[in-house]
């Protein structure tokens, strides 16, 4: 069954329940490249300076 009329699919809805999905931090970018660094360097690959 369908949900009630008053329950209508927004654009707001759909993003604030994809926001509450996937949560992350405001420095989700910084710590994923620091991560790559470690793992590149751990395989013997040294790009830092």
């Amino acid at each position: 069954m369908r949900k009630e009329k008053d329950e209508k699919r927004t654009p707001e809805k759909e993003i604030s329940k994809k926001t509450r999905q996937s949560e992350v931090s405001e420095t989700w970018a910084e710590e994923t490249i620091a991560d790559l660094d470690d793992f590149i360097e751990s395989q013997g690959i040294y790009i830092r300076q």
